[in-house]
């Protein structure tokens, strides 16, 4: 749960639901949602919304001022001799047509092959090589617990996971006031990969503070 947007809707309602009306929503958050019978239904629409907002209209990405997991990425990927490859979060779908065998999932994108979010993604493929660039980095600990889960689940035995993750870092857009970073750090990178089995191949300081990292899936 977003908790900035829990704390400002609780505040202002005072656990009052018919205070939570339409027009502050708009307000003060920007966007617009329907009605929900409780303040966390209100929390989870509202976060989604701002990031639906600032990913498909106000964020863009500079593939080239990534050090480790930008354009760098393509040559190494292609050379993995890979038969499919799925990229987590992929915005506005750069790799398409340069890394073979590639589908690009994104809830927010509509340049996405399939605009879906992690957790919705259903299919019985499997991937050798998925790409998680700045794509779990939002919500709570659980939250980003299961979208990893969710990306082993998809990853083929021998497998090779690339991440590039925000220890907290907040976008300084306006636009992206109301979203909640992660804060990922490199105890958490070691903690995930012994709870699902996953070889750290790398850990490095990327660009703007990010974290790079590479996983491989042991075999199960």
């Amino acid at each position: 749960m977003n908790k900035k947007i829990f704390a400002k809707l609780l505040a202002h309602s005072e656990n009052n639901l018919d205070k939570i009306t339409q027009p502050y929503i708009l307000e003060t958050f920007g966007v617009q949602v329907q009605r929900c019978d409780t303040i966390e239904e209100y929390v989870e629409a509202i976060d989604d919304a701002c990031l639906h907002k600032y990913f498909s209209k106000y964020w863009q990405n500079d593939m080239k001022k990534w050090k480790y997991s930008g354009v760098q990425l393509i040559d190494e990927v292609n050379s993995l001799k890979h038969r499919a490859v799925l990229d987590v979060g992929c915005g506005y779908n750069e790799f398409k047509g340069k890394i073979d065998n590639l589908i690009g999932i994104d809830p927010y994108n509509d340049l996405a092959d399939f605009q879906v979010g992690t957790l919705e993604y259903k299919t019985d493929q499997k991937f050798d090589v998925i790409l998680c660039l700045g794509s779990v980095n939002f919500g709570s600990r659980s939250k980003i617990i299961d979208e990893v889960a969710k990306c082993v689940k998809l990853l083929s035995d021998g497998g090779t996971m690339f991440f590039r993750v925000n220890p907290g870092v907040q976008h300084d857009r306006p636009e992206a006031d109301w979203i909640e970073f992660f804060g990922w750090n490199v105890p958490i990178i070691i903690e995930l990969s012994e709870m699902f089995n996953l070889k750290v191949l790398d850990i490095r300081d990327d660009t703007n503070q990010r974290k790079y990292f590479v996983y491989r899936k042991q075999n199960q």
